[in-house]
């Protein structure tokens, strides 16, 4: 009896280690899919990453390069073996040395950089125009250990932009000569019939003289954008009264639409510190799309307060309203809302963009609140200025 139980024990065991065996190969079987899997993926993903016409770089926190293909050696002119291992400030320019600490702050918060443009230094010693996407590399546990970057080359986005900005430059210069002198002259043709009591002729007149003045403003508008994107843009701070600027374009506004009940609501005198010209071309365009935007007429109402050391100026319309996904892109420069409604809309959407450049120059910048078919409020801020003694 005793031999049989220990027959019976040998039995279970072997059968217990055979079990356990076929356990673990299954489990080899197992990893070894998952082995060849990620090999395959891996491989899918080294093909991807050298096949690219961009630049793909990883780094560490430290900034030192991990990986470098072969389109960055193609676009900054080093090889992976002169730049794994070495900084990446070899090839941020000295002028730019403050982006890679704002950026790793960023991406240690875990937070994506999209489409930064900047410019970086090849090996040649020249500048090229990059648009830079840079992720965070985290660990099984969510930690941030390293970086991955995207490097796309945009010198000849760049210089292509700034031909045309070359050229709207110089064909607003050469329009705006011969159209002031046209103005001048319906002007001087207006006074004269409305002396004569022509008044189908002053009437086409006066509609003559709005077109011409809507055509100056667009000019303006081309050629500060011009000054601005070359650089030469600069602002000329004076103390002047805010509240009388305003209420100066809500007359021009007044003639342009007859269909609109414009309203100012604010204080009898803002003394700002800024620059009138720039600043009253802001309202203009704010006014204006304020009008456009607003094609059933309603109220338009712009408002400016002292809040401490600032006047909070608005234009608020009944208009259309903006989606939330185009108030994010409506500041861009020729970005307009395409829409059943705004299809009818004249303008080339250089307005807000302009208008929001302007702003920034101040030290402040265009807030919109929004709502389709509730209207808009634009608003922003102006420095209060000093009393003179």
């Amino acid at each position: 009896m005793k031999e049989s139980a220990e027959i019976l024990s040998l039995i279970k065991g072997y059968e217990t280690r055979e079990s356990d065996l076929m356990l673990n190969i299954a489990q080899l079987k197992s990893l070894n899919e998952a082995l060849r899997i990620a090999d395959e993926r891996s491989a899918v993903l080294n093909s991807i990453i050298e096949s690219s016409d961009d630049a793909i770089v990883s780094k560490d926190l430290n900034s030192i390069v991990t990986s470098w293909n072969d389109a960055a050696e193609r676009i900054f002119g080093y090889n992976a073996s002169e730049m794994i291992g070495k900084s990446i400030m070899k090839i941020i320019p000295p002028d730019r040395a403050e982006e890679e600490p704002h950026i790793l702050g960023q991406l240690r918060q875990g937070i994506r950089v999209d489409h930064f443009e900047t410019e970086r230094l090849r090996k040649d010693g020249t500048l090229i125009n990059v648009s830079l996407t840079i992720s965070p590399i985290k660990d099984r546990n969510g930690n941030v250990i390293g970086l991955s970057k995207i490097a796309r080359d945009i010198t000849d986005k760049k210089n292509i932009e700034i031909k045309k900005n070359e050229f709207i430059g110089f064909v607003s210069h050469e329009l705006k000569t011969p159209l002031t002198s046209l103005r001048s002259y319906i002007q001087v043709a207006l006074h004269k019939a409305k002396k004569d009591e022509l008044e189908f002729i002053s009437q086409a007149l006066s509609r003559a003289e709005l077109q011409t003045k809507k055509m100056e403003n667009m000019i303006s508008d081309f050629l500060s954008i011009s000054k601005f994107e070359d650089g030469h843009m600069k602002i000329n701070p004076t103390r002047f009264d805010m509240a009388k600027a305003i209420k100066e374009n809500l007359e021009d506004a007044r003639i342009a639409s007859a269909k609109h009940i414009l309203v100012y609501a604010g204080a009898n005198e803002a003394y700002v510190n800024g620059d009138q010209e720039k600043l009253s071309l802001v309202l203009t365009n704010l006014i204006s799309n304020a009008q456009k935007y607003s094609p059933n007429g309603g109220t338009i109402t712009i408002n400016c307060q002292q809040k401490d050391q600032h006047f909070f100026i608005s234009v608020s319309d009944q208009g259309i309203g903006i989606s939330t996904a185009d108030q994010k892109l409506m500041f861009g420069k020729f970005f307009r809302v395409n829409s059943e409604q705004t299809k009818f809309i004249s303008g080339f959407g250089i307005g807000l963009y302009l208008a929001s450049t302007i702003i920034n120059l101040h030290q402040s910048s265009i807030t919109v609140e929004s709502e389709p078919d509730k209207g808009s409020t634009f608003s922003f801020h102006v420095a209060a200025a000093m009393e003179t003694a």
